[in-house]
């Protein structure tokens, strides 16, 4: 099997690799972020480049580089989930809540949302409520998509989002912009994702009146369908 450097786990985007040093080592003038995680025994929280504490350590888990004043970090504390069975012990999960900072270690959302998703631009927030129903607010706390209109919204990327309705494979998709308009009808089987390629088109599949599936694309900038 080929050898794996870490760069090779950093690269790729669904990785969320941190590196641990000894702080004896760390220069801390050189850090670039805003806000620093730090650990204390098995809780993490923030730092700032003067090594004061502005987030007390008390979260499970901590996403996102926070190196711009518009940037915002994604928070976790773990939860246990579990249910009762009939003839076995009861099964039990550990899951997290999620809860959002500004660069100011300020909570724009408190750690109560089974996911949050940010767009690429750090304006637009697709979180997913802990009855399953996901609504889209802007960074301000303005609804663009309110909850339960959709199963499922994507997180945004471009001003763009796939968003569906129905139940499994009776799902339709759709593509909304970030005023929650729909720029293409929900009425596909299937799409593509389009995220963090800055792509100019997307595959879309339709299923026609005799039950066969036709490919097509849909342009993310002109929005226009060839199918």
């Amino acid at each position: 099997m080929e050898q794996k450097k870490i760069k090779d786990l950093v690269n790729n985007e669904f990785s969320n690799v941190r590196i641990a040093v000894d702080l004896h080592d760390y220069e801390i003038e050189k850090d670039t972020r805003l806000l620093i995680p730090f650990s204390y025994y098995q809780y993490y929280g923030l730092m700032n480049k003067s090594g004061e504490i502005v987030v007390e350590p008390k979260f499970d888990r901590i996403l996102d580089s926070c190196r711009e004043d518009s940037d915002v970090v994604r928070v976790g504390i773990y939860y246990t989930y579990g249910f009762n069975r009939a003839t076995k012990e009861p099964s039990t999960y550990l899951r997290t809540k999620w809860g959002l900072l500004n660069s100011n270690g300020k909570f724009i959302l408190e750690p109560e949302y089974k996911q949050i998703g940010v767009s690429n631009d750090s304006r637009i927030l697709t979180i997913q409520h802990m009855d399953g129903q996901y609504e889209v607010i802007s960074i301000d706390g303005k609804v663009i998509i309110p909850k339960g209109k959709y199963a499922w919204i994507d997180s945004f990327d471009s001003g763009l989002s796939r968003v569906s309705v129905g139940d499994c494979d009776k799902k339709i998709w759709g593509i909304v912009d970030s005023r929650g308009n729909i720029v293409l009808p929900l009425r596909y089987s299937n799409i593509w994702n389009f995220y963090k390629k800055n792509r100019l088109e997307t595959t879309i599949e339709a299923i026609d009146e005799f039950g066969c599936k036709r490919v097509g694309r849909f342009n993310l900038i002109t929005y226009e369908v060839n199918i």
